[in-house]
């Protein structure tokens, strides 16, 4: 059996993200909504660069411009030490600059965090996303997911999750592994994000597709083969 893990994708223009290390492989990661960007949370406070996926490394400059846009929508992701999100929280605004204890009165600056940021850090609350059994804790009753759980299974699975396909999961569509109508759960352990190629693929005659564990998908093909696919990985740098 082969293993293939997702690879992340760029995310189209308008939809930057900005991620920054932490100690122990952590990862905050900035999110937004259609055209409002997003910046690193501390941007200029560490001597390493930002990396905007899909833009590559940024500057200071461009990141502070773009935490500075109205609408910004501010989100952390916490990652296990492989690099695998394993926790995710928005904040309603940005933090205010250094030292301020006012979230949301501006765009991050320079200089160490100070206790507004700490404060706002503190603030936010971070879901786990489920592993191994899943408790079902975020089910949605009908066939949509609700939009919380959109957000986060696309936190969880950067792109599409075909093996080896780059597709990002912002552009894919919400795939029930086991179709709804079949008594399929609108939850993490039965969504994937597939883009709408490899969704009419997993619906062809002799595919199969089953969720082994929230974002752990295995793959049958016709001709018997299998292929593995689990959440992709968040750079470490």
């Amino acid at each position: 059996m082969d293993t293939l893990a997702n690879r992340p994708a760029a995310p189209p223009p308008g939809e930057a993200v900005v991620e920054r290390v932490f100690e122990h492989r952590r990862i905050w990661r900035l999110t937004q909504d259609a055209f409002a960007s997003a910046a690193a949370l501390i941007a200029g406070q560490e001597p390493a660069p930002e990396v905007i996926v899909g833009i590559a490394r940024g500057g200071v400059p461009l990141a502070r411009l773009l935490a500075a846009r109205p609408g910004a929508r501010w989100c952390v992701t916490l990652t296990s030490p492989d690099g695998r999100a394993i926790g995710h929280g928005c904040a309603r605004a940005g933090p205010g600059p250094p030292g301020s204890g006012r979230p949301g009165s501006g765009a991050p600056g320079s200089g160490p965090p100070g206790p507004g940021r700490s404060g706002w850090l503190s603030g936010i609350t971070i879901r786990w996303l489920a592993t191994g059994t899943c408790a079902h804790l975020r089910e949605t009753p009908g066939y949509r997911p609700s939009r919380a759980l959109r957000h986060l299974i696309k936190i969880r699975d950067r792109a599409c999750c075909f093996p080896g396909c780059r597709r990002q999961a912002v552009r894919c569509d919400d795939d029930h592994t086991i179709a709804y109508e079949n008594d399929g759960r609108t939850c993490e352990c039965n969504l994937s994000p597939l883009c709408r190629r490899h969704h009419q693929t997993k619906q062809a005659q002799g595919w199969q597709l089953a969720q082994t564990a929230p974002g752990t998908l295995s793959w049958t093909l016709p001709h018997g083969r299998s292929y593995i696919t689990t959440p992709g990985h968040y750079p470490d740098e």
